[in-house]
């Protein structure tokens, strides 16, 4: 806490709270942020590994808890397990969660994008991740189709 004082003090806009071992379980991570917020008035951001598969959840529970910036790559690409997926982050936060983080242009693109990101890096692309109409959403939803 006081290293994260010091930079607040120093004029941090905002401070990342990171998990590079990839090993915090989420609701250590949404209890982290919120005993952070109680002693730091700066806006938080989150940067998780996903070692143990828990970035993506751990990312949407600091956000859930105020945390106002997220860290990840496209696919979850990185060292090691690899770190959160912004392709699943920015579909959940955006069709599940309620919150406005890309335009709707760029909600529709994001399917090509991370399929670009997969031929890029010469990895198999990830069936899992697909905005389509098989995305189980709330009913008021709107429905997309990539190509």
């Amino acid at each position: 806490m006081q290293t994260l004082a010091a930079a607040a003090g120093a004029g941090a806009e905002i401070l990342v709270l990171c998990d590079t071992n990839g090993g915090t379980l989420p609701w250590e991570v949404a209890e982290i942020v919120r005993e952070t917020k109680k002693n730091i008035s700066t806006p938080l951001g989150i940067h998780t590994h996903n070692d143990s598969g828990t970035a993506v959840a751990s990312s949407l529970m600091a956000v859930q808890e105020g945390c106002v910036q997220v860290q990840g790559t496209i696919n979850g690409y990185g060292e090691r397990c690899g770190n959160a997926n912004l392709c699943t982050i920015i579909s959940d936060l955006q069709l599940k969660m309620s919150y406005s983080c890309v335009t709707d242009e760029q909600l529709h693109h994001l399917t090509s994008v991370s399929r670009y990101v997969s031929e890029l890096a010469n990895m198999k692309h990830q069936k899992t991740f697909r905005l389509s109409e098989k995305v189980h959403l709330p009913i008021k939803a709107v429905f997309m189709s990539v190509p």
